[in-house]
């Protein structure tokens, strides 16, 4: 089941990567900022390149509204990596939620997919998490669908 606005958001720490530089994310060590948690099913894909990218070249804006952006799928770092070169370089963290497979993507309710049969692969999902760890906003979309970067940055700019 897909977390709902006011539950806690489950905590984690994924490797991931920022450009070639490999780290960690733990979504506790940005309490006091609201993360978008974007789930995204595959690296190079025609829709997530479209939905990553267009988090980069609003990246400004979400960072305007106290906001931390990662991207999350089941790919490893290595391909990360290459994914971010392939898109010109990004400034925000792609996480792998790779082992154990998939476990972030299912406590937060997006794997196994619902509205798909692909049966490796997460949803594609956006889960705002507010300054306190609460989910203050979340939506899950078709997989060919797009999330509206104007419609997050509504809602992130009623939390003040």
């Amino acid at each position: 089941m897909v977390l709902k606005v006011g539950d806690p958001a489950p905590d984690f720490k994924l490797t991931c990567a920022t450009g070639e530089t490999q780290g960690e994310f733990e979504l506790s060590a940005h309490r006091g900022k609201n993360v978008l948690l974007a789930f995204y099913p595959l690296d190079f894909t025609p829709v997530c390149q479209s939905e990553l990218g267009s988090f980069q070249a609003d990246l400004d804006k979400f960072t305007g509204t106290n906001t931390q952006v990662v991207g999350i799928c089941t790919d490893s770092v290595f391909a990360h990596i290459a994914f971010q070169k392939h898109l010109g370089g990004l400034k925000y963290p792609l996480a792998t939620d790779r082992w154990p497979y998939a476990e972030v993507a299912t406590a937060y309710g997006v794997f196994p997919p619902t509205k798909h049969p692909i049966p490796f692969i997460n949803d594609r999902a956006v889960f705002i998490v507010d300054k306190n760890g609460k989910i203050a906003w979340s939506k899950v979309y078709e997989l060919r669908e797009q999330p509206d970067n104007k419609e997050i940055l509504e809602q992130l700019s009623k939390l003040g």
